[in-house]
């Protein structure tokens, strides 16, 4: 973390977003409720996480905790069906607690070898995965609240039968919850993750009814006071699909902060135990408000699909009142990159965001400076032609590659709107940082700055890529070596887009606008 110096820079900030906002006539969808344009949210209902996603029968099919009521109770597993992953038909739920008990998460597989016997090599199930939490012991102070259970479906997920009794009964211990489930094709079986009190459990099945525990993950490897949760195992080529790495998948919640991110390990899988050679996750994005996430294995595009929830406990009642409860990434496309003996994940939006593309504004050969002369920033909301919500911007910058005099220690992208509010993506060049920087008078938990180290050497440009929607900004850049993602609940929509720097200057090679439609 880092702190922004004040100083002159701040003052003509000040002035920037407070000045008209009638500079340039929008046109566009109002948005009144507050709900996303173009992620996946739920029309009156508060989202947590996703549950599932699976790609059967043409079409791609996306499960979702969600409640009825902001404070959690009412749990129920959502569904909507897109043949894209990005435009969402919300169908009736699916599954639902009751007065004894409540669903959690989970996962979604096909059963196309019918190993489970609910359907038929013709009409294989769908078979939801879930946590099953007893109101009764937990009322009592009991350890085994948590179980795991099944449904299936025989009709594209549309009605399911839930299984008689839980698969996998509690061992004892409070935190046991969260199952993914995969087919294992070297050792024809089928494995499930589970996480268990900071660490992670590993089951087999040759029929997902009965389980068999067969080795954990995570011991020495996190300190007592943090949480594991929603775990996630596949497997991924690189190298042009000649080599292949296992990734694990881990959502944590640091004890000490109660902050969350999502974390994951590089290794090997033998359909027993996971191995390797890190000591510590790394991060899969760096930003606020991303977590939860689940992946899947696209088979119709021979990818590897990630999609997280937009959110934060702290958040989650200021969403639910006001912002469409909310939203969902959007889907990526996560890749595995290797750097000497080391493994990167990296992830960028699908390819089928372009399906959103309307008109595109294109500036090229700018500058911005800030000296006693200029202000540093350089709105250029005039010469963009449409509605800035929702829209995907790339920008690149020229660096500081050659010595320039007189550099920028900071620039960026700022939005805005007239009551003071803003998001930006900025680089700090001296520390070598990317960083994202938010205010928003509706919640005061969302101000401040956060950073990660990004250095980018001896390039002489520096791109950035933002999606920017009416509750969400989602950076990317170095190729998508690093990602940063914050929900933003502003009292009114953003309206301007300014280029700035912070003492001295910064050239911009080009910077695209491009508008992006509704999905709604």
């Amino acid at each position: 973390m880092f702190r922004f110096q004040h100083g002159i820079y701040c003052c003509f900030l000040f002035l920037f977003l407070f000045s008209t906002c009638d500079l340039h006539k929008q046109s566009g969808v109002s948005n009144d409720e507050g709900r996303p344009y173009m992620h996946f949210s739920s029309l009156e209902r508060q989202i947590n996480a996703p549950t599932g996603l699976v790609y059967y029968e043409g079409e791609y099919h996306l499960f979702f905790l969600g409640a009825n009521e902001k404070d959690g109770e009412s749990m129920f597993w959502g569904h909507a069906v897109s043949s894209d992953l990005i435009r969402w038909k919300e169908l009736p739920d699916v599954l639902s607690g009751d007065s004894l008990k409540a669903v959690g998460l989970g996962s979604i597989v096909v059963d196309s070898k019918n190993t489970s016997g609910f359907g038929t090599a013709e009409n294989p199930s769908l078979i939801a995965f879930f946590t099953s939490c007893n109101y009764e012991i937990e009322r009592e102070g009991g350890l085994d609240v948590y179980t795991q259970e099944l449904a299936y479906s025989l009709d594209k997920g549309f009605t399911w039968t839930r299984y008689t009794q839980p698969i996998i009964p509690n061992p004892g211990i409070y935190d046991f919850r969260d199952p993914k489930v995969l087919w294992h094709e070297q050792t024809q079986q089928w494995v499930m993750t589970l996480a268990m009190e900071g660490r992670l459990g590993f089951y087999t099945s040759a029929n997902l009814k009965e389980w068999t525990y067969v080795s954990g993950f995570g011991i020495g490897l996190d300190i007592e006071t943090n949480m594991w949760e929603q775990p996630d195992l596949f497997e991924i080529s690189f190298n042009n699909g000649n080599e292949t790495k296992w990734v694990l998948i881990v959502n944590i919640v640091l004890g000490f902060s109660d902050n969350c991110f999502t974390g994951y390990f590089v290794g090997e899988f033998d359909g027993k135990s996971f191995s390797t050679t890190q000591t510590q996750p790394l991060w899969l994005d760096f930003g606020e408000n991303i977590y939860n996430g689940i992946t899947c294995k696209d088979l119709l595009n021979e990818r590897q699909v990630w999609i997280g929830q937009m959110n934060d406990r702290a958040y989650t009642d200021v969403a639910f009142e006001s912002f469409g409860g909310g939203s969902l990434s959007i889907p990526r496309e996560l890749r595995l990159k290797k750097i000497a003996d080391s493994y990167l994940l990296i992830s960028s939006p699908i390819k089928e965001v372009e399906i959103l593309y309307g008109k595109r504004k294109v500036i090229r050969d700018m500058s911005v400076v800030q000296d006693i002369h200029s202000s540093g920033i350089l709105d250029i909301t005039p010469q963009i032609p449409f509605s800035l919500l929702p829209l995907e911007l790339n920008i690149c910058f020229r660096t500081n590659a050659e010595g320039i005099m007189n550099f920028a220690e900071r620039f960026g992208i700022i939005f805005k709107n007239g009551k003071g509010e803003y998001i930006l993506a900025g680089y700090n060049a001296y520390h070598q940082l990317l960083y994202i920087d938010r205010k928003s008078l509706n919640m005061e938990g969302m101000t401040g700055i956060h950073s990660v180290s990004c250095g980018i050497g001896g390039s002489e440009t520096f791109n950035m890529r933002i999606i920017l929607d009416a509750t969400s900004l989602e950076l990317f850049t170095l190729d998508g070596e690093i990602a940063m993602t914050d929900a933003f609940y502003p009292s009114s929509n953003l309206n301007s887009l300014g280029i700035f720097a912070e003492n001295g200057k910064v050239e911009i090679e080009s910077v695209s606008i491009t508008q992006l439609k509704l999905i709604w």
